[in-house]
């Protein structure tokens, strides 16, 4: 029993040392970049980043708050389902002995 503890050990040892040793990055060509302050003037001109409209983001916290709520509801139902066979099981092996 303790030869085959120490080989799963192994095994499980092995295996974690390889996924966490990061590979090796891909080596890309070198790229030169040219730029023209043509484009440099164009760039500062753009906006910043994208624009949040408020009701988008009030529709998406109400859809993630409405997930949230199946989620917590599906946790109480198998967690009840869960401890339901627990008393079943428990009275099954006391009636039994």
């Amino acid at each position: 029993m303790v030869k085959v503890r120490a080989v799963l050990a192994g095994l499980m040892l092995t295996t974690m040392v390889a996924f966490a040793v990061p590979a090796a990055p891909a080596l890309a060509a070198p790229v030169s970049v040219h730029v023209a302050a043509a484009d440099v003037v164009a760039q500062q001109t753009t906006d910043p980043g994208p624009r949040i409209n408020p009701e988008d983001n009030s529709k998406a916290n109400q859809e993630k708050t409405k997930s949230k709520i199946v989620v917590g509801v599906l946790a109480v139902v198998l967690a009840g389902i869960v401890l339901w066979g627990r008393s079943v099981r428990r009275k099954k092996r006391k009636a039994s002995s």
